[in-house]
């Protein structure tokens, strides 16, 4: 009988020990499932907060373009989605699309002529940008550091210059080893050629290979309107408004086939700096 009663007791103890190890179990499976789920739920979350974030600033960007530009809507919408990017969990892509606004409000003030704001917004790119660089490279981060180089060598001394204009060449180079078919990089680079001085490499037929290339690589022939923005602004401005040059860097275009649109916004920035030439004549007179 005692034998008996050990068994039962036996039988008992393994039977709570087993029910005990499924409720654990159960328990376990269930707090790890709600774990997946609440950071499935959070990434969700994350993707739909940066979604609207590109949403907006892609129309700030197509306000921006139109031939009759819409300055104070961009720049509403860049800032309505300066929260959204804040509050992405991945650190890189936080700062890379906070790099990306903060570098199209400088081209949104700079067009205005607010120089102040514009070279404040570049500045805080750049801060930004290397940031997002420092956790990882990755090719549209090295153009966009580029881009912004670009920018802010307009605003500052000779010094800055012989620093940091050399630099940017290199910088869209290892965009373009990071990913062949970076057409936006391949733009920055034939902008670079074109007005470098020749010491630096300047050439206007290597920046027209460059594009050529560009072409072949990414079969696409048409420019988007950002970039002709940028390619025709800088012409402008590196030729002291001289509209043979402006002439010469436009016919460069050619290549491409949307050429109503390279017309369009040729025409845009010729009448801005016709402006800005009509008021200096006026100031002078004052």
């Amino acid at each position: 009988m005692k034998e008996g009663f050990l068994m039962k007791k036996a039988g008992r103890i393994n039977f709570v020990f087993n029910f005990t190890k499924k409720i654990f179990f159960t328990v376990a499976l269930a707090v790890l499932l709600l774990i997946i789920n609440s950071s499935y739920a959070h990434d969700q979350s994350d993707n739909l907060e940066c979604k609207k974030g590109e949403n907006l600033y892609f129309q700030a960007k197509e306000l921006f373009v139109e031939v009759a530009p819409k300055f104070s809507e961009a720049l509403k919408m860049l800032e309505e989605s300066i929260p959204l990017f804040t509050g992405v969990k991945d650190k890189q892509l936080r700062y890379y699309w906070l790099a990306k606004v903060a570098y199209l409000k400088g081209v949104v003030e700079k067009d205005r002529n607010h120089h102040e704001k514009a070279e404040e917004n570049f500045s805080f790119s750049k801060k930004l940008i290397i940031k997002s660089l420092e956790i990882g490279d990755f090719s549209d981060g090295y153009r966009l550091r580029a881009d912004v180089e670009g920018q802010l060598i307009f605003y500052r001394n000779l010094f800055y210059k012989t620093k940091f204009g050399p630099r940017i060449k290199n910088f869209i180079i290892k965009a373009i080893e990071l990913d062949s078919g970076n057409k936006k990089a391949y733009i920055s680079l034939a902008m670079y050629y074109r007005d470098a001085p020749l010491i630096a490499g300047g050439n206007p037929r290597k920046s027209e290979s460059i594009l050529k290339k560009m072409i072949d690589i990414t079969n696409s022939d048409q420019i988007d309107l950002f970039s002709l923005y940028l390619w025709i602004d800088t012409a402008w401005i590196n030729s002291n408004n001289k509209r043979k040059e402006v002439s010469d860097c436009i016919s460069i275009l050619n290549l491409f086939s949307n050429k109503p649109d390279i017309l369009l916004m040729a025409e845009r920035i010729e009448k801005k700096y016709q402006g800005y030439a009509i008021n200096q004549i006026i100031n002078s007179k004052i």
